[in-house]
């Protein structure tokens, strides 16, 4: 098997390029890379259509997959529907299908070394409209927290996952899959600011786009101990102008919380706790919301 690592040259398949995250990354990783995109939208500027080789399409196309994935390295793949959007069916084909199909032309072929997949903080069932119904067990919530889902998004992550660790087994090859809070693209990051807290429970979550590319830098050498692994990531505090201690108080009544990394950040700790993307990938946040 080809040993890949973020730092040497290689040729990197990312899909869903024309998103936020996949766009931020491709520009950003060309400079150490060959890019490979596939979306099924055209690339939105002349600076992402002219880093390499575009595939416009479905990742459920299995011969356009076939064709992408051809001397591929690694893939990172963020092509997906980003929330729990209608119609549903064509969500979960997207999601779930899609995903299969990449990872099944990844475990065929000799060059991939590794696949890391673009999941969601919503694979613990915690967002949305079910935030008033699904509460969490303890805050911060880290990776050990259980999947709560009961929405056809927060599934289609759940059973993406799964997916993962299935491919990790059957074809000994390493995965990661990255759970962000909401992304905060790089143009917005200089100018955002604390929120209003919701008027529903919420984990006020949010992350850098600037810091989930370092991740995914840093994902790219990293081999996992049991071929999968799961990471949270998320700022170092929460994005709401009330202090977290309160937020549990008001929102999240008689649910165990860690007062001392709530309190953190002049209070403002992060109710997402990312403590393994810290220890085992020496990820540390930089940006984080004015206040």
């Amino acid at each position: 098997m080809a040993s890949f690592k973020g730092t040497t040259q290689g040729r990197l398949l990312i899909t869903g390029s024309s998103g936020r995250l996949g766009g931020a990354l491709a520009l950003h990783l060309a400079a150490e890379h060959e890019i490979v995109q596939l979306d099924v939208l055209e690339s939105p500027t002349d600076e992402l259509r002219g880093l390499g080789p575009v595939f416009q399409g479905s990742i459920t196309d299995v011969p356009l997959v076939e064709q992408a994935m051809e001397g591929v390295d690694a893939v990172v793949h963020c092509a997906a529907f980003p929330g729990p959007i209608q119609p549903f069916d064509e969500l979960m084909e997207t999601n779930v299908q899609g995903t299969f199909v990449l990872l099944e032309e990844a475990g065929k072929r000799d060059t991939v070394d590794r696949f890391i997949y673009l999941s969601s903080i919503q694979w613990h069932g915690l967002h949305e409209e079910h935030g008033a119904l699904q509460l969490p067990e303890f805050l911060p919530i880290t990776e050990d927290h259980p999947s709560l889902s009961t929405g056809y998004y927060d599934t289609s992550k759940v059973l993406g996952e799964h997916l993962c660790r299935v491919y990790t087994q059957r074809f000994g090859k390493p995965c990661v899959a990255m759970r962000p809070g909401w992304i905060i693209t790089e143009e917005v990051e200089p100018a955002f600011k604390a929120l209003l807290p919701p008027m529903h429970p919420h984990l006020n979550d949010y992350v850098g786009t600037s810091d989930l590319v370092d991740a995914v830098r840093r994902l790219l050498d990293y081999d996992p101990p049991d071929g999968f692994e799961a990471f949270l990531f998320n700022a170092e505090d929460q994005r709401s102008t009330m202090p977290s201690l309160e937020l549990a108080e008001k929102f999240f009544p008689g649910i165990p919380v860690d007062s001392e990394k709530l309190e953190a950040c002049d209070g403002f700790g992060a109710l997402v706790e990312c403590t393994r993307a810290r220890e085992r990938l020496q990820w540390k946040p930089k940006f984080r919301c004015q206040r």
